[in-house]
């Protein structure tokens, strides 16, 4: 990989490397979960340093984007956007005409063509969780996301 890295700039690729997504995810604010379904994840990488990443869920025949964390320092930069977009391919490649998020971030998931929906309308995640979570309402104001592929 040494010849695919310049001025340190980071490079995209698939990963299965969950503890470094999942430590990249804590340290971004996210709470702690499984890798349960996950069939795909991208990372950025500077080196081996992982500084962006998301997943891709498959639960029966939805899919959904998890862990997507991007570093402080790389935010604003378009890294989450592209992350997303190559998690939304993925998930086409695999025959999915929809794609769900639990969004802590909602605004944006929609700047990026998705719309808040139900639990009901999307057949993703429920909120039930984040009912119990101590950031909840607090320093997080999350949002069930959907959209069309």
């Amino acid at each position: 990989m040494g010849g695919q890295v310049h001025s340190g700039a980071p490079v995209l690729r698939k990963t299965d490397d969950y503890s470094a997504v999942r430590a990249l995810a804590i340290r971004c604010g996210l709470e702690d979960g499984t890798f349960e379904n996950v069939v795909m994840a991208y990372g950025y990488y500077i080196g081996e340093e992982l500084v962006g990443c998301a997943a891709l869920k498959r639960d029966g025949d939805r899919y959904g984007v998890e862990w997507l964390s991007v570093a402080d320092r790389f935010r604003g930069k378009g890294m989450g956007r592209m992350l997303v977009g190559k998690i939304e391919a993925e998930a086409r490649m695999r025959g999915a005409t929809w794609i769900w998020a639990l969004a802590r971030a909602p605004r944006f998931f929609e700047s990026i063509g998705f719309r808040v929906t139900t639990s009901d309308e999307a057949g993703g995640p429920t909120m039930s969780n984040c009912l119990l979570c101590s950031q909840y309402q607090r320093t997080c104001f999350p949002a069930i996301v959907t959209k069309q592929l």
